[in-house]
């Protein structure tokens, strides 16, 4: 089949609109280019609508639709995450000692160099470590293990390392139904980005500060229904002249303090504080999994795709990306991450590093929420406070239920920008996956014949040399 025959086979054979009129005789070439001209107008509208359909599917597949959530059951409780720079001048005495074995006795101004540096350790956090450039050049706190002097520093004020009983690899999140006003949950001390703090969160094993990625003993998830009042109270194991962050997250992922989504209130230092706190629920139907995750802009739980986490959490996502960033930018991490053990650590001058590179505020990590979520609105803070009237310093959470839910709905799927494609082609062209296969039927036809015509020459050709050398031998 030669290019002429193919043309015509192509041309006259197709059902798509036009494209016989191209190669009839009978017609005059003005009336071909006329139905030339249409073809092509029609051929670019039609990509014009399938690239705009292409467009709504990678940008919008997904709305957002309200349902009534009084149906549901089984509602998370809030994570509870306390933070405080709590120590005794007993302890931090007794770290001077250790490390530096200096006292007020034998070196007061060496004594008060240390004294001061411990101070702002106990305070420091991921967006105020320039706090350590007076200590830059001081080559005694060189090899320093960051962890362990605040565990040293704090160990009076939090929980011990208790670990679960349950295998780390195995370990499902325990839960529980939740109890009657007054009971006091079970917390596990949490290396954070401000520090070491006790949490409720599921996720201990990512924030042990003992050493060892394992599990530490928690409160499991506690779950709240309409049927009880979904409250705790809060009792805080610090001194009364200590200040106390309190932070409120999902309790199946880490508090990362200074993360939108995070609720951050201040505890006073007496009276009762009462945060009241609005369950916010998303849900997904079951086609959204479908759809690729560049598409539909969230995870699901199991859809995990870090390094350093064996699940997916947008906190856990962050902290990695927040990694990866303090390596690229000064070759280590902060001691505020305990995953990664094989990284190194950074000293005092890699944490001013961090602070002269502006880290984490350059980390721009694309950490997608979870398909289906929950998260916590803060609605009022109430502080109950009696001059004449002592009262005991106390923390109570309260969650109110939603009364309605978000549901992520599919409404372009895949099956859908199919059929828009077939849709736009068939309205300007005519055409069908019948025509579209036919034309390629034909090219294959064309193609696989001239290439096997083209080897049977060769091979006659070869063949009529061998009979020409044989000949010329005799």
């Amino acid at each position: 089949m030669n290019c002429r025959q193919y043309w015509h086979k192509t041309l006259g054979e197709s059902s798509i609109h036009g494209f016989p009129y191209l190669v009839r005789r009978e017609l005059h070439w003005l009336e071909k280019l006329f139905w030339a001209a249409v073809i092509i107008t029609a051929i670019y509208f039609s990509l014009d609508i399938c690239l705009n359909q292409w467009k709504r599917f990678r940008d919008n597949p997904i709305v957002y639709a309200m349902e009534l959530a009084w149906g549901k059951s089984n509602f998370p409780f809030v994570g509870i995450t306390l933070c405080s720079e709590s120590t005794s001048q007993e302890q931090l005495d007794e770290i001077i000692k250790e490390t530096w074995d200096v006292t007020p006795e034998t070196n007061n101004s060496l004594y008060q160099h240390y004294m001061e540096f411990l101070k702002v350790l106990n305070s420091l956090s991921s967006i105020s470590l320039d706090k350590l450039k007076p200590y830059e050049n001081d080559t005694s706190l060189g090899d320093l293990k960051f962890v362990e002097i605040l565990l040293h520093m704090r160990h009076k004020f939090i929980p011990r390392k208790e670990y679960d009983n349950a295998d780390d690899n195995d370990k499902k999140l325990s839960t529980s139904s939740f109890d009657v006003e007054g009971r006091e949950q079970i917390y596990a001390a949490a290396m954070t980005e401000i520090g070491i703090c006790r949490t409720t969160s599921q996720l201990t094993r990512y924030t042990n500060p003992f050493g060892k990625l394992k599990t530490l003993k928690v409160s499991g998830i506690s779950f709240c229904d309409i049927m009880n009042e979904c409250n705790t109270k809060i009792f805080p194991k610090v001194g009364v002249d200590s200040s106390l962050l309190i932070f409120l997250h999902n309790v199946e992922d880490i508090v990362t303090p200074y993360d939108q989504g995070t609720i951050m209130r201040h505890a006073t230092m007496e009276g009762s504080l009462t945060i009241e706190l609005l369950l916010g629920l998303t849900t997904a139907e079951s086609e959204v999994r479908n759809l690729p995750i560049a598409y539909r802009k969230c995870r699901y739980k199991d859809e995990n795709n870090l390094n350093y986490f064996g699940i997916y959490r947008p906190a856990l996502c962050r902290i990695e990306c927040r990694i990866n960033v303090a390596m690229q930018k000064c070759g280590c991490k902060p001691y505020f991450y305990v995953v990664a053990p094989h990284l190194p650590v950074c000293n005092i001058k890699g944490m001013l590093c961090l602070a002269h590179e502006h880290w984490p505020k350059v980390a721009q990590c694309n950490c997608p929420n979870l398909c289906e979520e929950e998260t916590y609105v803060s609605m009022q803070t109430t502080l109950q406070k009696d001059d004449s009237t002592k009262f005991e310093r106390t923390i109570i959470v309260k969650l109110f239920l939603p009364r309605m839910a978000m549901k992520r709905r599919v409404v372009f799927s895949s099956d859908q920008l199919i059929m828009s494609f077939g849709g736009a082609i068939g309205l300007f062209l005519g055409a069908s996956f019948i025509s579209i296969y036919g034309l390629l039927y034909v090219l294959s036809e064309y193609v696989f014949g001239n290439v096997w015509s083209c080897l049977k020459m060769k091979r006659q050709a070869k063949k009529q040399r061998r009979v020409t050398l044989v000949e010329a031998a005799y």
